[in-house]
């Protein structure tokens, strides 16, 4: 917690308001500095790359620097790896101001600024504790757990056990640790649920009830669908790929892995005559993502699925509302806008 933040107590229960905006440069020897923009920065020796190197050690996407909800991070694309603050990687990592980020033949200065928030803004969504107490939820990520530096500190719980995450209106539930529940069902560690006002959140005798925003609106149907996307990108890259959505406030990417690719590939482009925003058959999805493997079963589906909405929520957007699936199970969908353009690349 900085200590701009501003703190109360109710108990064993402590808040913290810090609502950061990530900004995020990468900056030349010679001072000029390129932007890191919704859809992430590229970097290799393809002429297209937003930074580009003529090293032939480097491979033509050898990196790509993308900003999170929690901050910036590079993921390595290539053969090589990539170097920061002079230690080889090939992991995806996370960048701090002030790193060194090296591929061959190129060097950068990462600059990573956070912006803060009018402090006069209204809340988002709140938290009420059972054994009193009301904390509403200033920015996003926003970290509940035992740990002293989480935003809502609570004794019993281990450090960072729940993420929540404010994504266009919605409150996302991350679990951390096990144990924890939504209405009294268990939430899988790693799994991110929407959760609705009225939801009660719980871990160690610890229970938290979701209220909505104090000025929140019911969410009609036809609102929730003038929030879908207009057009998805989607670039194939070594190791996964780049998936653009265009919102009404604007472009936002993430980086999916692999199968978590084929998915998404497998939903906005379906074989057998579907199309974009068709829930697309389990057996349709199997054959895109595991063509040599067609007896996938279905809760190894659910799980890519899960997977690939953390990723979603993590880039900021709406996963659960994204990736859709049918009632009963049996088939998916990439929920857009009517007549969304889909490019894939």
């Amino acid at each position: 917690m900085t200590a701009a933040a501003t703190t109360a107590r109710a108990g064993s229960v402590s808040w913290g308001v810090d609502a950061p905006r990530i900004r995020c440069q990468l900056v030349l020897a010679d001072g000029v500095a390129r932007r890191v923009g919704p859809a992430g920065l590229t970097i290799g020796r393809q002429p297209d790359c937003d930074l580009v190197t003529d090293d032939p050690v480097a491979s033509r996407r050898h990196a790509l620097v993308r900003l999170t909800i929690a901050g910036a991070e590079v993921v390595p694309l290539g053969k090589g790896p990539v170097e920061i603050n002079g230690v080889a990687t090939t992991a995806i990592t996370a960048l701090a101001d002030g790193d060194r980020l090296v591929v061959p033949g190129l060097a950068v200065a990462v600059q990573v600024r956070i912006a803060r928030p009018n402090p006069d803004a209204g809340a988002g969504f709140q938290l009420t504790r059972l054994r009193g107490g009301s904390f509403g939820l200033g920015h996003s990520p926003f970290v509940v757990g035992g740990g002293a530096g989480d935003d809502l500190v609570v004794k019993r719980w281990p450090p960072g056990a729940l993420r929540l995450h404010q994504i266009d209106g919605e409150l996302y539930a991350e679990a951390v640790v096990g144990g924890i529940t939504v209405d009294d069902a268990a939430l899988a560690v790693g799994e991110v649920e929407p959760v609705a006002p009225g939801a009660q959140l719980a871990l160690a005798g610890e229970v938290f009830v979701v209220a909505a925003p104090p000025a929140a609106l019911p969410v009609t149907a036809e609102a929730a669908a003038r929030g879908l996307p207009t057009a998805v990108a989607i670039e194939t890259l070594p190791r996964g790929g780049r998936v653009v959505f265009t919102l009404a406030d604007g472009a936002r990417a993430v980086f999916l892995a692999d199968r978590r690719l084929d998915l998404l590939v497998a939903l906005a482009r379906p074989p057998g005559g579907y199309g974009a925003g068709d829930f697309i058959p389990d057996d349709v999805v199997r054959g895109v993502v595991w063509p040599r493997n067609l007896g996938v079963s279905r809760q190894e589906i659910n799980m890519l699925i899960s997977r690939c909405r953390r990723d979603l929520v993590e880039a900021g957007l709406p996963g659960a509302r994204l990736l859709e699936r049918a009632p009963g199970g049996g088939g998916t969908r990439l929920a857009l806008a009517v007549g969304a353009a889909v490019s894939i690349t």
